[in-house]
């Protein structure tokens, strides 16, 4: 009986302390002014995996604004592997939603994760996102 409460406590705690690494802080965010009228609140969903070592794979978050008109939001997902030597991306998705409609891609190249993704309100504006690790697994972000 000790060892099966044992293992349910276990495994709740386990659970409790993996769920906060999956959410994103709304309140910390990046403001991009294009200086146009446009302009994204990006921030970060960090996921890591507690059953790999030297792998990291993250969100990008990017809610889109002209003036106070919300436009859509835009997510960069990259998967990146590094081993204190070098670093290396080995995945990419993006996916997007918009009452306007969208088009985007994303693409690996060396240890970076690119995104585009253009939302199709007034015209068309088209966003874009870096995301870099480094050989100790520390990413970088441009726009």
């Amino acid at each position: 009986m000790k060892k099966m409460i044992s293992a349910v406590l276990s495994a709740l705690m386990l659970f409790c302390f993996t769920i906060p690494a999956f959410a994103a802080n709304e309140d910390d965010f990046t403001v991009v002014d294009y200086g146009d009228g446009y302009y994204l609140k990006v921030s970060t969903v960090d996921t890591p995996s507690p059953f790999t070592i030297y792998e990291k794979s993250i969100t990008r978050k990017a809610d889109a604004y002209h003036g106070s008109t919300y436009i859509g939001t835009f997510y960069l997902n990259g998967t990146f592997q590094y081993d204190t030597v070098r670093a290396k991306a080995v995945a990419d998705s993006w996916s997007a939603s918009s009452s306007y409609g969208y088009s985007g891609d994303s693409w690996c190249t060396g240890a970076s994760v690119k995104g585009k993704c253009t939302f199709n309100y007034a015209g068309g504006k088209t966003y874009t996102i870096t995301m870099t690790c480094d050989k100790n697994g520390n990413i970088s972000y441009t726009q």
